[in-house]
């Protein structure tokens, strides 16, 4: 039975003259890596206008798919909040770069249909399929039957007063989220007939609060859904900070890693969005074995760094998911270098 040497990172946002070079140490790591990927936060083009209303954006130049392509990453999710901020143009423009460096894609597509196609990788006889979704779905981004966008998996919230307001005003509410029962169950279907056709399955769902390690309760719907009609990991992204890990039946949910590399410094960025961690296993036909951690500092127009053990950043990267991680039962192991054992409980 074929095992594989898995990695994962963080949100991915170039905007740099040259991308050669942007990975620094950590591209050596993906280079050696059997199956990696990770999520493209923005589009690389040049053309394309601002969509009306959108308060934060990204893009990069085409010259940042060099540093994708020399980090040798398997393929990368391009369902996120951020892959239609220059309209439909710059996204048609992003994937036809990563097919051009044959870097695989999953999340977005043309219309629906190939937002919904999975991207299949085969190693040594081992098929690995990969579905990613956004519930951060800022309007018109979803791909319909005739125009370009993103695979979504919608979300919604309702805040329920704890106290009465007119007694306590003011008092915070109970955040209430869930997903809505279409998507969701498009999801299931989408995921339940990739397996039939692949030995393990992963899926990337751009979740969360930007800025917040908490978990959300939809979090934890999809992820259990998915993990449930066959998906053997889910991943998760969009926070620019770390959060927890979880297992479910054995299979990992990593919430957040936070970011990986990311260009723009936004208003609303603290020092917490200097840490992030690479996310590694072990992977056969038996699922996810062996997972593991890497302590990084994101590179924010600078290469990402790989963290020693003395560095005071990887004991502050350790100690935050740890506590992320408490409430799910999951176990952080410092292990011999800088590697971090997860176990579940």
């Amino acid at each position: 039975m074929a095992h594989l040497n898995f990695l994962t990172g963080g949100d991915v946002a170039p905007i740099r003259e040259t991308g050669m070079g942007m990975f620094g140490d950590v591209a050596a790591l993906f280079q050696e890596a059997d199956v990696s990927f990770f999520n493209l936060e923005l589009v690389l083009s040049t053309e394309g206008e601002l969509a009306r209303g959108k308060a934060t954006f990204h893009r990069g130049g085409p010259q940042n798919i060099e540093g994708l392509a020399e980090s040798g990453v398997s393929c990368v999710n391009i369902a996120n909040n951020h892959m239609l901020d220059f309209g439909d143009i710059a996204l048609l423009n992003t994937i036809d770069l990563l097919d051009k460096k044959q870097i695989g894609r999953f999340g977005a597509g043309r219309n629906i249909a190939e937002a919904r196609k999975p991207f299949v990788l085969v190693k040594k006889g081992l098929q690995i399929g990969f579905l990613g979704y956004t519930p951060n779905l800022p309007t018109g981004f979803a791909a319909t039957s005739v125009t370009p966008g993103v695979n979504p998996l919608q979300a919604y919230t309702a805040y329920q007063p704890r106290k009465n307001p007119l007694e306590s005003p003011g008092f915070p509410p109970t955040i209430i989220t869930w997903t809505d029962p279409e998507h969701l169950q498009q999801m299931r279907q989408d995921v339940a007939e990739l397996r039939k056709m692949v030995d393990l399955v992963i899926v990337y769902a751009h979740w969360g609060a930007s800025m917040s390690p908490q978990v959300h309760d939809f979090q934890r719907e999809i992820a259990k859904a998915a993990i449930d009609a066959g998906a053997h990991a889910v991943f998760g992204g969009h926070q620019h900070v770390i959060s927890g890990i979880e297992f479910y039946k054995g299979c990992p949910i990593v919430h957040s890693s936070g970011n990986l590399l990311f260009d723009t410094w936004a208003s609303f960025f603290t020092d917490e969005t200097i840490k992030t961690f690479l996310f590694g296993a072990d992977i056969g036909q038996d699922g996810f074995k062996d997972c593991y951690l890497l302590p990084v500092r994101n590179g924010v127009k600078t290469q990402p760094q790989l963290l020693t053990r003395h560095d005071p950043l990887w004991s502050a990267v350790f100690d935050d998911v740890a506590k992320h991680s408490l409430r799910f039962g999951t176990s952080l192991i410092a292990c011999e270098g800088s590697k971090i054992r997860v176990e579940p409980a």
